[in-house]
């Protein structure tokens, strides 16, 4: 039996290359045949061992790499202070307990996600009934600039730091390519929330274009009827004595010929002007007395509106019936529901990736803003810090760690404000319709919207959003400064430490010479006595 069609397309058939290029490098453990056919995203076995298989290979380089470009590490202790030593030893094993983060919590939730995107594509076929279409093609275009500007930066990061700061001759420095693995990785993770984050997103928004779209339509109904009415009292209101200017003389009828030399003992004939050739064309002076020698308006022609039928003619808005109405807003608030709970549950998926990239973006833009402020002064700094040692790599470093930060508190804060946004949009629809039945509709459906709010958070410990931003910008700031104050202190004691032992050593060479020449002095004195002194 063949399934039945489905009525929009699976947001996962946008995914077709992110998923290929994620599925090689690691990130995702799913069912490679099950995606490619039928766009879901399923359990698979053989994955997860491929993926823990793939993890295994990157701590085994990552750790030999470390080893095979430690040598400046083991002495950077004795030349350097211990703030730096410290810094530099946690901070070499962030980006791989990052890494880890994102493959093991893609592990443990690759039957949750396939789940959270099902949901998605039943939003959209309910979205699609209550005629509210997406348009999903804007999401591959989104992935494919996102993919190369991911490999832009790498690449530039990756090739820029090896010809300046790696020594290239030897066979080992190929083992700096490792270097950009967990960086890649994390990166990849992070495209599919922002990705799912943009298309629940759209799908709020659509929600609010729909109310808009009733809101505008019931404003040019009321437009429309206010119009026809203005007209008909316009119409109603004309005075009997003073006829409008602009409507045309009445035409004459020659059946009516008589009447008029009856009334007026005009000449008809002459009127027309015999023998002329527009015939029937001039219309008589009709006369303002009747039979009973009452006045009599004059006939006119009402002036028409436009003269195109087309523009006279409106729908009926959909808000001027409540109860035709309040099934699309109890569904259109219901979907909304839906994508909330979707979004928590996106946020619950990526919670702890989330936490591990905020941290990593924290500690490597302080860290390598301190580590440049070190190479300025001439400081060792940690070999897998070394791109600090240039100022330019050092800005491609820091706008590629802090963008991907900072796009998705930017983008979870507007999917929330679009979540929020829907309340304002429907209550736009009972002020403008202005009815008591559809004003109980609105109260009620927006208290149901207020209480199903999103909001997207790190485990909790802090909320994405522009407030956030500006403390971490603070934080980071703050931190610097007290780093390098420590840093100057330490150098401070670290040169007061060597002048004293060099006093020292000075005051001892001095010492040394001021003994022996009293020791001089005092075998010279023995001499001369000994020679000087008589001999019996």
């Amino acid at each position: 039996m063949s399934q039945p069609t489905p009525l929009v397309q699976p947001l996962l058939l946008q995914f077709q290359q992110l998923f290929f290029i994620s599925k090689i490098v690691g990130v995702l453990p799913q069912d490679l045949d099950k995606f490619r056919h039928k766009n879901m995203l399923e359990k698979s076995r053989n994955g997860m061992f491929y993926m823990l298989g793939v993890l295994s290979v990157y701590v085994v380089l990552y750790n030999l790499l470390i080893y095979s470009f430690g040598e400046e590490d083991r002495t950077l202790k004795a030349s350097q202070s211990t703030l730096t030593f410290v810094i530099g030893l946690f901070l070499t094993y962030i980006g791989l307990i990052m890494m880890a983060t994102d493959q093991l919590t893609a592990l443990f939730n690759q039957g949750q996600l396939g789940e959270l995107y099902e949901r998605i594509r039943v939003v959209d076929e309910r979205l699609y009934r209550e005629e509210c279409l997406l348009d999903n093609s804007c999401i591959a275009k989104r992935i494919r600039i996102m993919l190369i500007m991911t490999f832009i930066f790498e690449i530039s990061i990756l090739v820029a730091t090896y010809i300046n700061l790696v020594d290239y001759t030897q066979w080992l420095s190929l083992l700096w390519i490792v270097s950009a693995v967990p960086t890649f990785i994390n990166t990849l993770d992070k495209i599919w929330f922002a990705v799912s984050l943009y298309a629940l997103k759209e799908r709020f928004e659509a929600i609010n274009a729909t109310l808009e779209d009733l809101v505008m339509e019931h404003e040019k109904y009321k437009t429309w009827l206010s119009g026809n009415d203005a007209t008909t009292a316009t119409v109603g209101n004309r005075t009997t004595d003073h006829p409008p200017q602009s409507s045309p003389p009445p035409q004459y009828d020659s059946n009516l010929e008589y009447l008029y030399k009856e009334l007026g003992g005009i000449d008809v004939g002459s009127l027309r002007g015999s023998g002329s050739k527009n015939r029937n064309k001039v219309a008589p002076i009709a006369h303002s007395m009747n039979s009973f020698g009452e006045s009599i308006p004059t006939p006119y022609k009402p002036q028409r509106m436009n003269t195109n039928p087309m523009i006279n003619m409106a729908h009926e808005s959909e808000l001027s019936n409540a109860t035709k109405v309040e099934e699309k807003l109890n569904n259109l608030c219901q979907v909304h529901d839906e994508i909330c709970e979707i979004g928590k549950a996106m946020n619950g998926l990526w919670s702890y990736p989330i936490l591990s990239l905020m941290a990593y973006g924290f500690l490597i833009f302080t860290a390598q803003l301190y580590f440049l402020y070190c190479a300025t002064q001439f400081q060792s700094i940690p070999s897998l810090f070394r791109s600090a040692k240039n100022p330019f790599i050092t800005v491609i470093v820091l706008v590629y760690t802090s963008g991907k930060c900072i796009y998705l508190i930017y983008l979870s804060w507007k999917t929330s404000l679009a979540s929020k946004r829907t309340g304002i949009s429907l209550h736009k629809c009972g002020v403008v319709a202005d009815d008591n039945l559809l004003y109980e509709i609105v109260n009620h459906l927006s208290l149901k919207l207020l209480n199903h709010s999103v909001d997207f958070s790190a485990c909790g410990f802090f909320t994405l959003d522009m407030e956030t931003l500006y403390g971490v910008s603070g934080g980071i700031t703050s931190y610097l400064i007290i780093l390098i104050q420590f840093n100057l202190a330490a150098q401070q004691a670290k040169d007061a430490i060597q002048s004293f032992n060099s006093f020292n050593d000075t005051a001892g060479f001095v010492g040394a010479a001021t003994e022996m020449d009293n020791e001089s002095s005092t075998l010279y004195d023995m001499v001369t006595t000994t020679m000087m002194s008589p001999t019996y």
